[in-house]
């Protein structure tokens, strides 16, 4: 689904991103909320305020690019991300609007490292994880809608 050389450009920013997460995800929230802000109202401020949203997407960002290689160990972190999504009514629609704000923030932050490639495999990476989220928050949407 993912080349292999988005898989090495991807595991190659890991490092980046764990120095780096919580001031590019900080900045990818930043970002949103300034263009959408009426995505606003489907988060936690507190948790924004406090920076645990921001440091959990940050983790979540890292375990992705450290393991991109190796997903099954991520399901745990999936299921309870897509359960969380559901609660907050994300829609599919929604994942370019993210992607598109964490790749501007990767640029802003990452600065000289954020190089066309990186930013192209990250592009190829997001859109392949976005489909994971999109697939099972259906599929928990479905299953709610049934009971």
């Amino acid at each position: 689904m993912i080349s292999q050389q988005t898989i090495d450009i991807v595991k190659s920013t890991a490092p980046m991103l764990k120095k780096h997460g919580s001031k590019i995800t900080s900045r990818m929230y930043e970002i949103m909320f300034s263009k959408h802000p009426e995505i606003k109202e489907q988060f936690d401020m507190s948790a924004q305020a406090n920076g645990s949203q921001p440091a959990r997407l940050a983790t979540a960002v890292y375990s992705y690019a450290s393991q991109i290689d190796n997903l099954p160990p991520l399901k745990a972190m999936v299921e309870k991300i897509a359960h969380r999504h559901v609660q907050t009514d994300v829609l599919p629609e929604q994942y370019p609007i993210v992607g598109e704000c964490l790749l501007q923030a990767m640029k802003d932050v990452l600065d000289q490292a954020a190089t066309e490639e990186v930013i192209a495999a990250w592009t190829e990476a997001y859109q392949a994880l976005s489909v994971v989220f999109i697939n099972r928050e259906n599929d928990i949407y479905t299953s709610v809608a049934q009971h």
